[in-house]
């Protein structure tokens, strides 16, 4: 992925980026290490996204 943002000259804002893992009800929760160039991205656990706000169960009811 890194590549083809460097391909499309974009720009990674490391400050703005997180990570969201997506889980079922049954499943259990586990911590999620993601790096880019040494810096670590924070993990979340709901996002707005196109103007929907979602949480990591795909629910939608921060939106409403």
């Amino acid at each position: 992925m890194i590549k083809r943002i460097a391909a499309s000259n974009l720009v990674l804002n490391l400050n703005k980026t997180n990570v969201m893992k997506f889980i079922t009800k049954n499943s259990s929760h586990s911590a999620l290490h993601v790096g880019i160039k040494k810096s670590k991205l924070g993990e979340t656990v709901n996002t707005k996204f196109l103007g929907s706000q979602t949480d990591n169960h795909i629910n939608l009811k921060n939106h409403t």
